[in-house]
């Protein structure tokens, strides 16, 4: 799950920022490149910061464990406020965020992050 949040977050950085660089210029072209990058940031460290979880999920331990607490809770608020202000689609992504904080914080999955790895 944390590879397909970090594929969609990568996408649409990647969707901001392709609009920020054809933006044609005018009265408000610097204002309008401005908002296009300053929205793909966030996508951008979501993408960032999920994948690089994803990587050390196979290490466990509780600092990744955190981590995903943190993306998954970002992916939930993030969704819901889409799903609010643009599309019920957007509902989707919140369903996944709380799937993976209910698999994260279940009792097996706090045994596994706490087994010490060699």
């Amino acid at each position: 799950m944390l590879f397909l949040v970090g594929a969609v977050s990568g996408f649409m950085a990647l969707r901001f920022a392709v609009a920020a660089a054809t933006v044609v210029s005018g009265a408000l072209g610097e204002l309008a490149v401005a908002f296009f990058l300053l929205v793909a940031l966030p996508f951008t460290v979501l993408a960032t910061m999920s994948l690089l979880t994803a990587v050390r999920m196979g290490h466990g331990g509780d600092g990744v464990r955190v981590r995903v607490v943190v993306v998954a809770w970002t992916v939930v608020a993030g969704s819901a406020v889409g799903a609010v202000a643009h599309h019920g689609a957007w509902s989707a992504g919140a369903v996944m965020g709380v799937v993976m904080l209910i698999v994260v914080t279940g009792e097996d999955a706090k045994d596994w992050f706490g087994i010490p790895r060699l």
